[in-house]
């Protein structure tokens, strides 16, 4: 699987911060009022990203382990982690900094028209700090991608397929 590229998640908040200052200019003239985000998303954003980091801790423990491992040359492996939920996690991760970046955008985009109205309302805290949300819950979703990434390991490979040929050689008949 492909790592989310830093390029996609700028296309997509480039979109949702042009969608963030348009609608909202719609709306205002048509008589409506600004978007404000409820203190709920102000909240939950944070949390989504901290969920995210307590699912990854056991995958972080497992890599921390495999590379002391191969620093001390020792025989002894630690329990192996389910790879069902290493691509759990990694796939929400994904998502998680797609969706993050999307949010991101949104509220750039409802902030920079809230700063540059005549009149800056109260709202703009709300609306900045759910900015600083999402932003937070795009980058921890890029570091636990990039945690749960498999490395590559040369001398495992080149050992598992010495004694996958060795084991064919001997039900060889001679």
């Amino acid at each position: 699987m492909k790592q989310t590229q830093i390029m996609t998640l700028v296309a997509w908040a480039i979109s949702a911060t042009t969608a963030g200052y348009l609608l909202p200019q719609i709306l205002i003239n048509t008589g409506g009022s600004i978007p404000i985000s409820p203190w709920s998303i102000v909240i939950t954003l944070p949390l989504i990203a901290i969920a995210l980091v307590v699912m990854a801790v056991p995958i972080y423990r497992y890599r921390r382990a495999i590379l002391e491992i191969a620093k001390t040359k020792s025989t002894t492996r630690p329990k192996r982690l389910n790879p069902f939920y290493a691509v759990r996690v990694v796939l929400l991760a994904k998502s998680i900094a797609i969706s993050g970046s999307i949010f991101s955008g949104w509220h750039l985009g409802v902030v920079w028209l809230q700063v540059t109205s005549p009149v800056i309302p109260s709202s703009t805290l709300q609306n900045a700090l759910a900015l600083i949300g999402s932003f937070l819950m795009t980058a921890i979703a890029l570091i636990v991608e990039r945690i749960c990434k498999i490395t590559e390991d040369s001398t495992d490979a080149s050992a598992d397929s010495a004694a996958a040929e060795s084991a064919g050689k001997q039900g060889e008949p001679a």
